[in-house]
C-alpha cells in the first residue's frame, strides 16, 4: 500500500515538472478577442428585431422618389442620391418579391376549422393526364 501511495506521489511531482509549452501570444489574443465579441454578440442574441416586408420597402422607396422630386432636400447632389437609394429599394424589393413568387413561394393553405380545405378539384392537365395513362395502359 505504502509503494502505491509512494508511486502516485512521484507520479504527480513529475506532471508537475513538465508544465505545459506557452502559447505563442497571438493566439492568445486571437481567442480574447473572439471570447469578447461571443460576448458581445451574446446581448443581442435575445433581441426581436421587427419584421419588415417587401411591401414596406415599396413603399419606402416610392416615398424616397416622390421626396426627391416634390420636397427636393438640400443640394442637387443630395436629390440626386435621396432619388437613386429610393429607385434601388423600390428595384430591390420588386426582384425579390419575383423571385420569392418564382421559387416556391405559394399561398398559405386554406383551412377550415383546422381541416384543409379542398377549393377545386384536379385541373384540365391532370384530367389529360389521367386520361392518356389510363389509354395507355389499356394497350
Amino acid at each position: 500500500m505504502a509503494d502505491k501511495l509512494q508511486r502516485e506521489i512521484e507520479e504527480l511531482l513529475d506532471r508537475l515538472d513538465h508544465f505545459p509549452t506557452r502559447r505563442p501570444i497571438w493566439s492568445r489574443l486571437a481567442e480574447g478577442v473572439s471570447g469578447a465579441v461571443r460576448g458581445f454578440a451574446s446581448l443581442f442574441r435575445g433581441l426581436r428585431l421587427p419584421h419588415i416586408s417587401l411591401g414596406q420597402i415599396l413603399l419606402a422607396g416610392i416615398a424616397l422618389i416622390i421626396i426627391g422630386y416634390v420636397l427636393n432636400p438640400g443640394d442637387a447632389s443630395v436629390t440626386r442620391i435621396v432619388i437613386v437609394v429610393g429607385i434601388v429599394l423600390f428595384l430591390g424589393a420588386f426582384l425579390l418579391s419575383l423571385r420569392r413568387s418564382a421559387y416556391g413561394g405559394r399561398a398559405p393553405e386554406k383551412r377550415w376549422r383546422g381541416v384543409p380545405m379542398e377549393m377545386g378539384g384536379p385541373g384540365t392537365g391532370d384530367r389529360l393526364r389521367s386520361w392518356w395513362d389510363r389509354w395507355r395502359t389499356r394497350r
